[in-house]
């Protein structure tokens, strides 16, 4: 029953119900309140829209927080604004403009909030207006809407996948949204949402880059290379004209050397290169000859791949020192894994490793004042920092695994695997299968005798 008083309706506490759209889903703790209400009354009145084909029930539009409490508190009736009438679009207006201001809303309450505005036909101007959020902000959580919400949620639920505001913030850089949702969806924990959305912020930029280097190839003449060309890149039957780095700006202008030859171009790991066919060797190459060139190809191959493993994890442990990627919670059990993987790949220590990893080259071979700034960067460091540039120049020293004879090695790769276990923490993995296949031995171009792998 309701009853009214001086344009105030009491409304039994079980004929109010939460509107459906609010966008306020999690009232927090209740209990404070409950107590207050129990002992001083409820001094404001909620504001509800009758349901619709429900004779005397409503919805509340302000005061969720109250008719939880009030529940809690053993109130039997509250004081009520009835407002009918009023459209969805009013409805929704009025509770998102209520509750966004509130500062306990969480981080995906917010994003649904102001998604729900912008439908209603609010502007990122106009929501920062009524509500106090920047519009940095708005356009942050805004980004949040747009991921799969029920992913989203279910992330949120999953006991240790505690994601942050700078994990969200990374993946945001990736500009294609099924690429973040299946990020989202694949990552194994949150810190490796990070590191995946770095990785495909950084290929998205790669391929940006590649776009316009080949457009003003094309201009000037240069085609793109046969499909085999990449294949044969170890062989000796192409020479590299020009290289591009692929995770540098495009430049603006490119300069050939004049050739009478056509000239190609090819996207080769990082890199797009520039090839032409090397002159033909004049004589016949033995079966021996045959043998080794394949076997020295293959070799070629799988160091590259290594090569190209050693750039990105150079690249993730700066990221590390940056704090672009948050420390690890139980760094004695990080100290552990480093030390264990020490011995395996047989790690020396030396000062010069540590300026070397800042330097970009070898330390003795810097200016004064290049040492000094080196010097400078290291003495910052934490003991972790300076273990995870060790571990990095260690792994770097094992620049192939396989033996002489191209059998697969399993001591060297276990060594490097063992490396690779102590940066899982902190979000590490394969961007590709021919990784893990270098590593664990199932790579194609290895040796097999009587189709097992051979220790080396």
């Amino acid at each position: 029953m309701a009853a009214e008083k001086q344009g105030i309706t009491y409304i039994g506490i079980e004929h109010i119900h939460p509107h459906p759209e609010n966008p306020r889903k999690d009232l927090g703790n209740l209990e404070e309140l409950a107590e207050s209400l129990k002992k001083n009354g409820v001094m404001q009145n909620l504001t509800v829209v009758p349901v619709n084909g429900q004779q005397g029930e409503y919805y509340a539009l302000i005061g969720n927080r109250r008719h939880g409490a009030a529940k809690l508190a053993g109130i039997t009736e509250l004081p009520c604004r009835v407002v009918k009438d009023m459209s969805r679009k009013e409805q929704l207006s009025t509770m998102l403009e209520e509750n966004m201001q509130r500062s306990d809303l969480t981080i995906f309450e917010q994003a649904q909030g102001f998604q729900l505005m912008l439908d209603l036909g609010e502007t990122e101007d106009t929501i920062a207006e009524k509500t106090g959020f920047s519009k940095s902000t708005i356009r942050h959580r805004l980004n949040i809407a747009k991921l799969d919400q029920k992913e989203l949620k279910k992330r949120e639920q999953e006991d240790g996948f505690q994601m942050t505001l700078k994990d969200l913030y990374e993946l945001e850089k990736v500009n294609d949204v099924k690429t973040r949702n299946k990020i989202l969806k694949e990552a194994r924990n949150s810190r490796e949402i990070a590191s995946r959305a770095k990785s495909a912020a950084a290929e998205q930029k790669r391929e940006d880059n590649a776009k316009q280097i080949k457009k003003t190839l094309t201009k000037l003449g240069v085609k793109a290379a046969p499909k085999n060309a990449e294949n044969e890149m170890y062989t000796g039957k192409w020479k590299t004209v020009k290289e591009f780095e692929l995770d540098k700006d495009a430049p603006k202008q490119i300069n050939l050397p004049n050739k009478k030859e056509p000239m190609y171009y090819l996207i080769h790991w990082r890199t797009i290169k520039v090839i032409m066919k090397a002159p033909k060797e004049k004589r016949e190459l033995s079966e021996w000859e045959m043998k080794q060139k394949e076997m020295d190809k293959a070799k070629k191959q799988i160091k590259a791949i290594l090569k190209e493993s050693s750039v990105r994890r150079k690249e993730f442990i700066q990221d590390i020192i940056s704090g672009k990627i948050e420390p690890v919670k139980d760094e004695k059990e990080e100290m552990c894994l480093i030390w264990q993987a020490y011995a395996p790949l047989g790690t020396c220590i030396y000062n010069s490793t540590l300026y070397s990893f800042f330097a970009g080259k070898n330390y003795y071979a810097c200016t004064e004042e290049e040492k000094q700034e080196v010097r400078e960067c290291v003495d910052k460091l934490s003991v972790i920092h300076q273990m995870l540039i060790v571990l990095h120049d260690s792994m770097t020293s094992i620049n192939e695994t396989f033996d002489y004879n191209l059998k697969f090695s399993m001591t060297k790769a276990a060594a490097l695997l063992k490396g690779y276990k102590a940066l899982k923490p902190y979000g590490w993995f394969f961007e590709s299968e021919d990784e893990k296949k270098v590593l664990d031995g199932t790579y194609e171009l290895y040796f097999r005798e009587n189709e097992n792998k051979t220790e080396g």
